[in-house]
């Protein structure tokens, strides 16, 4: 999911602090001289200053005209829609330093991958390890090259949290992708297989059949005695 385009005065789009999308309050920015005691006297607004206000962080951003000021833009991809919130919390984080510190936003996205791999049933002690057991389960086998070679894993990876002086721009939008993709090989495929299995007709478990009852056959040549008729 690529960042979306932020429309200046739309009544809602993606918030670029929280990423949601949600509506969105606007306001003008008025001026004025503050002091010990407060707003002492107002003098109009500010022309071409305005503020956005997320309905789902309450957060705001500042804008000039229909250009942005804060939050600064980032060129990462948002989380994806099923990452667990332990994941995304780190996942949002690097994405709000990774223009200023692409090694920073690394060294916490490998945090993040660690937190990932422990969602999925892993020990989380050893990624190189879980994402082995992860792939025996069944996540694409590609997916261990391609962390080998952002240093998540292998010979040379670097420990989660920690920084390199090899990390760079190209690598962290490389762990912003994956660590969306694997979400997404697992637990999206997952809920989308389960959707789909509840929406097919004669999905109802099985009701158990009872036994049959079991009636004794007669053997041939086998003599049936007749009811014994007492009388008193």
């Amino acid at each position: 999911m690529l960042n979306p385009k932020l429309d200046f005065r739309a009544n809602a789009f993606h918030c670029p602090h929280c990423g949601v999308y949600a509506k969105q309050d606007w306001y003008n920015v008025a001026k004025g001289v503050i002091s010990e005691k407060g707003l002492d006297y107002y003098e109009g607004f500010v022309s071409d200053l305005y503020l956005s206000q997320c309905s789902q962080c309450k957060r705001y951003a500042l804008w000039l005209n229909d250009k942005i000021l804060h939050p600064a833009l980032s060129i990462a991809p948002w989380p994806t829609e099923d990452m667990p919130l332990s994941v995304k919390e780190d996942f949002l984080e690097a994405r709000s330093i990774a223009n200023a510190s692409p090694r920073a936003a690394s060294a916490v996205l490998r945090l993040s991958l660690q937190k990932l791999v422990f969602y999925l049933g892993e020990s989380g002690k050893n990624i190189e390890s879980d994402i082995t057991s992860l792939i025996k389960k069944g996540l694409p086998l590609r997916f261990r090259d391609a962390l080998r070679a952002v240093r998540a894993i292998g010979n040379d990876a670097v420990a989660p949290g920690e920084l390199s002086v090899l990390d760079d721009l190209e690598t962290a939008s490389a762990l912003f992708n994956l660590i969306n993709m694997i979400v997404e090989s697992t637990i999206s495929q997952q809920r989308k297989v389960d959707q789909l299995y509840t929406t097919l007709p004669n999905t109802k478990p099985a009701q158990r059949r009872q036994p049959r009852k079991r009636t004794k056959r007669t053997r041939k040549n086998e003599v049936i005695l007749k009811p014994t008729i007492l009388y008193r």
